[in-house]
């Protein structure tokens, strides 16, 4: 039974196979497409060198183009970021000069505020070391103040 059903199978398989064969006809190929390519003659030899001098130049435009697209692009680049670090330490000059002021107004807690907002920028090392200078002096005018509020509150205590 099994050896009908493969038969039977193979043999429409093989039909049809035939059939398709038999309809398909390859196209004839032209005469002129069997012929070797022709090398150029003499006459189109000079157009071709012309071509390709033409393309060389073209491509020689459009690289002098690509450079001073670059060459412009880097410039731009250059005074973003210049005049973004000019900002930046502007920005962070006004704070120090803001923190200088309340120390010399006795405010010391917002004096340290102020020199807080400092941490996420890039400072120069001059101002670095007039920011660690004034938290030092800071912290050790804030325990003086301490020391002394908290000599005047026993004095008051004692009844002086």
């Amino acid at each position: 039974m099994k050896f009908k059903a493969i038969s039977t199978g193979m043999f429409a398989c093989a039909l049809a196979i035939t059939l398709n064969s038999c309809s398909k006809s390859a196209a004839p190929v032209p005469p002129e497409a069997q012929q070797a390519p022709q090398t150029p003659t003499p006459t189109t030899q000079p157009a071709a060198n012309a071509a390709a001098a033409q393309a060389q130049q073209a491509g020689a435009q459009a690289a002098t183009a690509a450079t001073q697209a670059v060459q412009q692009a880097t410039a731009t680049a250059a005074q973003s970021a210049t005049a973004a670090t000019t900002a930046a330490t502007t920005q962070a000059q006004s704070l120090i000069d803001k923190a200088k002021s309340l120390v010399n107004a006795q405010k010391y807690q917002d004096a340290l505020n102020t020199l807080n907002q400092l941490t996420n920028m890039k400072l120069s090392a001059d101002q670095q070391k007039t920011v660690d200078d004034l938290k030092a002096q800071i912290q050790k005018l804030m325990s003086n103040s301490t020391v002394s509020n908290a000599v005047n509150s026993v004095g008051n205590l004692l009844g002086k």
